[in-house]
């Protein structure tokens, strides 16, 4: 205990484990905006972590190989090879010091996440634990590998060369995880980081196969890392990267190549609560009283239909960000995806949402935007209101006046066509929403166009 006290006063430890503390609140201050969706639930505050930990991993493993250093810097490393102690244990406490501070650390950043969403009465679950122990995981292992770096080669671009180094390596993992469609394939070595981008939304998180993909190399890594430090020749070091290969060649073996297996919904966050046939996930239990009250309706104004929907359910699917709002016949999917959220609008603005494509979400990508659907769907959305009113997910149709134009001209059109011809016409365009067929085309069906 005497080494470790003199190692955790006269090494970088405390401030190694200070940047991590520092740089990943301050990290994540700058690169979140006041209205991220990870305030809400634990699993999302960790998960949304991933991103500064680029910077963080970064400043880690330079800061560890500076350290590493020591003994070259002060001239003592012959002298220290001629004693009686075993190396592995000098080094040892040296290892132990740095790499334990930065992960006692880690863990304080993720915990104090966890506290951040608690306090601010958000969702808690255990779901978080998994991506925790990657973070710690992942910054103790980087933190061993610095140290033996900086043993292995005391030179002054070392740490310069360390951090960059590590810094492109955790930006260009990150870039290879960016995809457009959950079918996207993606190199399993990009998962062998603990960078992540945010999905932006709060009902997902890792798989369990890159949960234990990562720790299994993060583990190997550090064993390997750590027997780098302590060996004496060119055989000892080539018997240590042995660790880091068999766990290299586990993690990849279990690693998903498709987008699509890489994120999951979780599952405590997105089970459905519900109010008799309307339903939100978990982590939304806060929003029900009010998607409750605009879904009741909303299925009561669309029960002229027939084969009407018969339930409200938030579409709690993890590729939600990436896909299209899921569609059924009898359930009614709420996207809650996106800005503006449909969970902080009104009942009425929700209920004028679930009515717009007769009970059936857009067939739009996320972020994207398909003028004549659009049209439609405020064409639909004011069949069942009795008149026209403003879609909040559509706003610039309505304030646009070109736009607010085609609009109006639209509903004249449709409403210029008797009751029982309205009433099939927006049958069949739930029809084709349902498949999301020839989306161009439904305007036309809406105004008797042939």
């Amino acid at each position: 205990m005497t080494g470790l006290r003199i190692e955790l006063r006269r090494s970088t430890a405390l401030w190694a484990g200070l940047v991590v503390l520092l740089s990943g609140t301050g990290m994540l201050w700058l690169v979140t905006s006041a209205g991220s969706l990870w305030k809400g639930n634990s699993t999302s505050a960790v998960l949304e972590l991933r991103l500064p930990l680029a910077y963080v991993w970064a400043l880690v493993v330079g800061l560890a190989a500076l350290q590493g250093m020591r003994d070259s810097r002060a001239g003592v490393t012959e002298l220290f090879a001629t004693t009686a102690k075993p190396a592995w244990k000098r080094l040892g406490t040296l290892a132990g010091s740095v790499a334990g501070v930065v992960a006692i650390a880690a863990a304080l950043l993720c915990l104090g996440l966890v506290a951040r969403v608690a306090l601010g009465g958000g969702f808690v679950s255990a779901g978080f634990v998994p991506l925790a122990l990657t973070a710690v995981l992942a910054l103790a292992s980087s933190t061993l590998l610095g140290l033996a770096i900086g043993r292995m080669l005391p030179h002054p671009l070392t740490v310069p060369v360390a951090l960059v180094a590590t810094f492109m390596v955790a930006t260009t993992a990150g870039r290879a995880l960016e995809v457009r469609s959950p079918g996207d394939e993606i190199s399993a070595l990009a998962l062998l980081t603990p960078v992540m981008n945010p999905p932006g939304s709060d009902l997902v998180t890792t798989s369990t196969s890159v949960d234990l993909g990562q720790l299994a190399w993060f583990t190997g890594l550090g064993v390997t890392a750590f027997l780098l430090l302590v060996a004496r020749g060119l055989l000892a070091r080539l018997a240590a990267l042995v660790p880091a290969g068999l766990a290299l060649a586990l993690a990849l073996s279990i690693m998903p190549t498709k987008f699509s297996d890489v994120l999951v919904s979780d599952s405590i966050a997105s089970k459905l609560v519900c109010d008799n046939d309307v339903c939100v996930g978990r982590v939304h239990a806060d929003h029900l009283p009010a998607v409750a009250e605009a879904g009741k309706a909303a299925l009561a104004e669309l029960a002229v239909l027939p084969d009407a929907p018969k339930a409200v359910h938030e579409d709690t699917s993890a590729m939600a960000h990436l896909t299209p709002t899921r569609r059924d016949r009898q359930i009614i999917y709420l996207n809650t995806i996106g800005y503006p959220r449909r969970l902080e609008m009104s009942p009425d603005e929700i209920r004028l949402e679930l009515l717009a494509g007769a009970g059936v979400a857009s067939c739009a990508e996320p972020y994207s935007f398909n003028t004549v659907e659009a049209v439609a769907r405020y064409v639909t959305a004011g069949y069942f209101n009795g008149e026209l009113a403003e879609l909040a997910s559509e706003r610039l149709m309505w304030t646009n006046d070109r736009l607010r134009g085609e609009i109006d001209q639209a509903w004249q059109r449709f409403r210029a066509q008797p009751a029982n011809e309205q009433l099939a016409r927006v049958t069949e365009v739930r029809r084709m929403m349902l498949t999301c067929e020839d989306p161009e085309r439904m305007l036309d069906v809406l105004q008797a166009g042939r």
